[in-house]
């Protein structure tokens, strides 16, 4: 993928629509990008997340998710576009 440019606005936008969107929906996206990528949740942790932190973002029973910025070092670091996980399933 090509690098991505954001302007100040446009990050702003990022940042109020993650915020915003369901948290359902931002973990649904986790699985499925890390599904559709062939990775697996200690590739994500290698990226120097604590495995709590990274198998609650996985869990059913909570609705915990990785912060804007980890999803952000994620996304550049597996290569797809941070929006990945805004997308409606």
């Amino acid at each position: 993928m090509e690098e991505l440019k954001y302007s100040q606005s446009e990050i702003l936008k990022l940042f109020n629509q993650y915020n915003t969107v369901d948290r359902k929906v931002i973990k649904q996206n986790l699985k499925r990008i890390i599904d559709e990528l062939d990775l697996e949740r200690k590739d994500i942790i290698k990226l120097g997340y604590t495995s709590t932190n990274v198998y609650s973002w996985f869990a059913n029973v909570n609705n915990n998710i990785p912060m804007l910025e980890q999803a952000l070092t994620i996304a550049c670091e597996f290569d797809f576009d941070v929006y990945e996980f805004l997308k409606e399933i």
